[in-house]
């Protein structure tokens, strides 16, 4: 949105703010081809903010959230409670904070996939340097905001009420005014907030760019990274204000551009969002590359990028180890599938990593070259389950992938026909 209708004026007043009347919770921008779904859960023991945008128009098919032509926003919780929406187009922005699950025709979603909707704070916004500085999350009253963040060296809370362990921290503000403070060393490393609220720094508002200014930044890993030799990295690049179905990108390794061809392709892309894979055999110092460009741009044609960005990353002896994934159900690596009437089932995998930090799995139909969906795991062991019909003569399988993107390698089952 312009400066005359920011965000914050969508979310302090609600529809009103904008001047669209509603129907039963139907905002009049909807157009009839609602034919996506979007469903927020609460998980219970907390509340839950989110935001999101799409490409067409939104219906609230419950009550008690905003919705403002193609931007929506509420809370679950802090009991258990379901949002629900119809909407057109596909979701360009999302954030979900909280303990809370969304899930998009019937299927989970993973909201770090998607870049944050335009106007969030999110922590490339925020200043980088060394020192001690204190963070300040205030309401701005009219509804719920959750937040959660990560420094890079050492964080606590100033006040009271909110959940500190280690260098993350997550709690909320609102409904009524309120605030939360806390004193952090280093860089924020990550930053997701939902609802009505400020942020400052040192007493500095921390904003996003102004007038729908377009930018890259790192989506994962967040910093410069180590990894042990032979280790496959996930990099994932974000060029934010980004409206276009798919961005073109072209990859750096240590100054030599690489057309691929990459593990997920495409399919892990999108609004704006670009994913490279790179295994590091040799020891040493590499530098990775992302320039982003509008769709059917190359740099093979001189044209300008939207924006670049980098990665510095130390291979060695020391560095980031890849997490494992095993199969756990079923445990048999092949099993059998009918061509006629393939039968849903679940799947479900372990996945450890060896330096506590696991961040998702990654559901994969060889051959067939899709992901079929993503679960969000952590800590140093998880389990993800799916529910899929198997395709007879393509392999199912699944990837675990950590918080800097180191990658493990593929555990699958072989699917013949019965």
């Amino acid at each position: 949105m312009g400066d005359e209708r920011s965000r914050r004026s969508v979310l302090r007043g609600g529809v009103a703010a904008l001047g669209l009347a509603t129907l039963s919770g139907r905002s009049v921008a909807a157009t009839t081809d609602l034919s996506n779904s979007l469903r927020i859960e609460s998980e219970g023991g907390g509340v839950a903010a989110y935001e999101f945008t799409v490409s067409g128009s939104i219906r609230q098919d419950d009550t008690g959230d905003q919705v403002s032509g193609n931007r929506a926003y509420g809370h679950v919780g802090p009991d258990r409670g379901t949002d629900s929406f119809s909407y057109s187009g596909e979701i360009t922005g999302l954030v979900l904070t909280g303990p809370a699950t969304a899930y998009r025709d019937g299927f989970r979603l993973y909201p770090g996939l998607y870049p944050a909707p335009d106007d969030c704070v999110t922590a490339a916004h925020f200043p980088h340097g060394g020192g001690t500085k204190r963070l300040r999350i205030e309401s701005d009253g009219g509804g719920f905001a959750a937040y959660e963040f990560a420094a890079s060296e050492s964080l606590r809370q100033v006040d009271s009420g909110d959940h500190v362990s280690g260098t993350h921290a997550y709690g909320h503000v609102g409904p009524k005014r309120g605030t939360d403070e806390f004193e952090y060393a280093g860089n924020v490393t990550r930053f997701r907030l939902a609802g009505p609220a400020t942020v400052s720094v040192d007493g500095a508002e921390v904003t996003p760019p102004q007038g729908g200014e377009r930018a890259v930044f790192r989506a994962n890993p967040k910093r410069e990274i180590t990894v042990t030799s032979e280790t496959t990295v996930v990099f994932e690049a974000l060029a934010r204000g980004y409206r276009g179905q798919f961005a073109s990108e072209a990859w750096y390794v240590d100054g030599e551009l690489r057309y691929g061809p990459d593990i997920f392709y495409e399919q892990l892309t999108g609004g704006g969002r670009c994913a490279f894979t790179q295994s590091f055999e040799s020891t040493g110092t590499h530098r990775v590359e992302a320039e982003i460009y509008d769709e059917g741009d190359s740099p093979d044609d001189g044209a300008t990028p939207i924006g670049t960005t980098d990665w510095v990353v130390e291979v060695g002896s020391g560095g980031n180890r890849p997490p494992t994934v095993e199969r756990v159900a079923p445990s048999a690596k092949t099993i059998t599938a009918s061509w006629d009437s393939p039968d849903r089932r679940t799947f479900e995998v372990s996945a450890s990593d060896p330096d506590g930090r696991l961040d998702r799995v990654v559901w994969w139909l060889s051959q067939c070259d899709a992901v079929v969906d993503v679960s969000p795991v952590a800590g140093s062991s998880d389990t993800a389950s799916v529910s899929f019909a198997p395709e007879v003569g393509c392999p199912f399988g699944a990837w675990a992938i950590d918080e800097h993107g180191a990658m493990s390698e593929l555990a699958w089952w072989n699917v013949e026909e019965s």
